[in-house]
């Protein structure tokens, strides 16, 4: 579904530049739930963005469902994000219109898209069937339906709680059936039960949609709940948590403390050009800092990293 390859990003602000991105490089299977983390300035959010359209490398390859994103069109990149990307926000408020219903909120991008229900995959329904909806307002219904909000058709946004908001915004990214739904901090603004909550909501729409899911966030305790997190570090890829088994229950209570990372390996990741990160935990538990030279050396199929001086 994704293919990253050397994405650089480079903001200039007069004589000042900034790089958001260092040859990160990233691949995401079709159907996959997965979560990038990052602590904040670490380049996680400016990679969402590209990947949603709302952004442009300045060198590198981004691919997105067999698709060159640096060679669209403007008019092709408003056909992508209307599409084949669905997009909610960590803040509420700009995932959803204030004086509209979360049933008007919904039906929005059908109609910008101008969007054909009728041609659409049927939607899971709560009582295991199929739902083939004939109108935009059938269809907002169903998928409000699906994310638990039967009840809340026709609320406002000051009217819903933060989990409702972000449970709106994600039938909203699902409106026009897009292959690929990303998140950014979609937990930041609810408390622990509300995120076991939406977490959920995610694993569930992945296993019934096999929509591509992809999670940005900051805390280690969201992403436990995929099979596979990336972590980037300085605007590369360092690291990879992969989980063998994954469940809800594999998540705990996300009120003890518990961050869920204990059944997770953790894998450095070797970019192209033979660079690696080495966790920063790590190095401070040697106490090593600064640009300290290494020796290497190969011993039983193992690279051993040896400080070798100032």
């Amino acid at each position: 579904m994704i293919v990253c390859e050397n994405l650089v990003k480079i903001y200039k602000t007069g004589e000042i530049e900034v790089v958001a991105l260092q040859g990160l490089d990233l691949t995401v299977e079709d159907g996959e739930l997965m979560a990038i983390i990052g602590s904040s300035g670490s380049g996680k959010s400016t990679l969402l963005n590209m990947l949603g359209g709302l952004d442009t490398p300045s060198a590198g390859q981004l691919q997105v469902a067999g698709k060159n994103l640096l060679a669209f069109t403007p008019k092709e990149m408003i056909e992508y994000r209307r599409r084949l990307v669905g997009f909610v926000w960590q803040n509420p408020a700009r995932n959803l219109i204030p004086y509209l219903s979360a049933l008007e909120n919904v039906e929005i991008p059908m109609a910008l898209a101008s969007i054909k229900p009728a041609e659409l995959p049927p939607l899971p329904s709560p009582d295991g069937t199929q739902l083939h909806a004939k109108t935009v307002r059938e269809r907002a219904s169903a998928l409000l339906s699906l994310v638990g909000l039967s009840h809340r058709l026709n609320s406002r946004l000051t009217e819903l709680s933060g989990g409702e908001q972000q449970r709106v915004a994600i039938a909203i990214a699902l409106a026009n059936n897009p292959p690929l739904l990303l998140a950014d901090e979609p937990t930041g603004a609810v408390d622990s039960k509300t995120t076991k909550e939406i977490l959920g909501l995610f694993q569930r729409l992945n296993e019934a949609l096999g929509i591509t899911i992809v999670i940005v966030t900051h805390d280690s305790l969201v992403s436990s709940f995929v099979k596979r997190a990336i972590m980037i570090r300085d605007g590369r890829t360092s690291s990879e948590f992969i989980r063998q088994e994954v469940s809800l229950a594999d998540i705990g209570s996300l009120d003890d403390g518990d961050n869920g990372l204990g059944q997770v390996e953790e894998f450095a990741v070797a970019d192209k050009a033979g660079r690696i990160q080495l966790p920063r935990e790590y190095l401070e538990t040697l106490g090593i800092s600064g640009k300290q030279a290494f020796r290497t050396r190969l011993e039983n199929g193992s690279i051993i990293l040896t400080p070798g001086g100032d």
